[in-house]
């Protein structure tokens, strides 16, 4: 969390409510319903998900569209 208070300070931002680092897994519009039979899929494949830590060794930044449900309009930054 500290990482996304040093970065986004360069850029003058101030949330209103704090960074929880994530992974996304996946990238869709789905009603609740449909996120939690997802979620619930995923912790029937490995119990251990939700749980999950790894260090992270690299790191990229990409200028997205949210509008683009295809993605290929992402650009690395």
């Amino acid at each position: 969390m500290q990482a996304s208070a040093h970065c986004t300070s360069h850029f003058g931002y101030k949330s209103s409510t704090p960074y929880m680092p994530h992974l996304s897994l996946l990238y869709a519009d789905l009603t609740e319903e449909e996120k939690k039979k997802a979620e619930e899929r995923a912790n029937n494949l490995d119990d251990g998900i939700s749980s999950l830590s790894f260090p992270v060794s690299r790191l990229a930044l990409y200028k997205t569209d949210t509008e683009d449900k295809t993605l290929r309009s992402w650009e690395k930054i």
